[in-house]
């Protein structure tokens, strides 16, 4: 029976090789992720670019000028970024480590003065027990920040070489994309029908979600750091970027980001009305991107589940670290796609 069950199953053979292929990619990116990150980060950054791109060549402009135009403004972007807000934010970071200390006493003192005030609520030992946890907690993550700032030096040189392989293999990506795409495709069986019908869908529907995800993140990004900056915040770009990395990981990334936000405010104004307002200002900024700057830029982006997203983040979190973090959305666009197929080939097979 088991057999009999196999052989019809694999008697549907574009059924299996799509299958076969969704396996094959899962576990090239859970063996060869870390080398093949290079090329990953040039494929994003390629989909974000090819919408400029495509633009441009409608405006009768020859692809490889409108290629050049925008990799060279993209270019000029990037450097503007390493040496205007690098240094800025890497000054932010040394200062935050360096007044630990200092946000340490701070937070012991707030504690202890609201233990005073509500003694019938919180009892000493558990204030006391509280203390030393947070202060443990506090220690520990400076001396990672120490120890991750000494240790990276060797990983600066590979960025370094990484800062030159990924503009090259844009540029490439860009230009040769017909190229490439047919020669990859000598590869693949010729019954190919369902992977042509998935691979279109999913063009579509990463491209807009990584292209989506990018101006997102950018938008949030530059808003946090005016209202910040503005609010005189003394980790604005430091707040800043962590908000925009947040907007890459659905739902968990804004909650998680909500704690440093609270946190800096309070060692910088303490139980003052300013930290209400940063806080105030960083829930308006997720209100607005999630109620407004989502459906709009998101309408054509592939349709998941809030629960499905929340899992395929935990899931892929778990198998690939960050890079599975990343990865999530447009893994799950796969899955949901070949699931979809495997259903309509289960309602049109005949009867068993």
């Amino acid at each position: 029976m088991l057999r009999d069950w196999v052989a019809r199953r694999l008697a549907d053979t574009q059924l299996t090789m799509l299958i076969a292929s969704l396996l094959g990619i899962f576990l090239l990116l859970v063996v060869f992720g870390k080398v093949l990150a290079p090329l990953l980060v040039a494929v994003a950054l390629a989909y974000v670019l090819e919408g400029i791109v495509a633009l441009l060549c409608q405006c009768r402009l020859p692809r490889l000028v409108a290629i050049t135009l925008v990799g060279s403004g993209a270019l000029v972007i990037v450097l503007f970024s390493l040496l205007a807000l690098l240094p800025l934010l890497t000054e932010q970071v040394g200062r935050l480590v360096s007044h630990v200390p200092e946000y340490l006493a701070a937070t012991r003192e707030s504690l202890k003065s609201l233990q005073v005030s509500y003694a019938s609520w919180i009892a000493p030992s558990a204030l006391q027990q509280m203390i030393a946890s947070g202060a443990g907690k506090m220690q520990e993550w400076g001396a990672a920040l120490l120890s991750f700032s000494i240790a990276s030096i060797p990983g600066m040189i590979t960025l370094l070489v990484y800062a030159v392989l990924v503009p090259v293999l844009v540029f490439f990506l860009l230009k040769d994309k017909e190229l490439i795409m047919a020669w990859s495709q000598q590869f693949l069986p010729r019954e190919r029908t369902l992977l042509t019908r998935v691979w279109h869908e999913l063009d579509v529907q990463i491209g807009n979600y990584i292209r989506g995800r990018f101006w997102e993140s950018l938008a949030v990004g530059v808003t946090m750091w005016l209202l910040f900056y503005l609010m005189d915040h003394q980790y604005a770009l430091l707040l800043a970027v962590l908000t925009a990395i947040s907007v890459w990981i659905p739902f968990v990334g804004a909650a998680v980001v909500a704690f440093p936000v609270l946190l800096l405010s309070f060692f910088q104004w303490g139980w003052a009305d300013s930290t209400l307002y940063a806080m105030g200002a960083y829930a308006l900024v997720q209100l607005l991107d999630a109620n407004i700057l989502i459906p709009w830029i998101f309408s054509e982006m592939v349709n998941l589940h809030p629960v499905a997203i929340i899992v395929a983040v935990l899931l892929f979190g778990s198998i690939g670290g960050l890079l599975g973090v990343f990865l999530a959305i447009p893994l799950a666009a796969l899955v949901q796609s070949v699931l979809i197929i495997i259903g309509e080939r289960r309602r049109t097979a005949p009867p068993e």
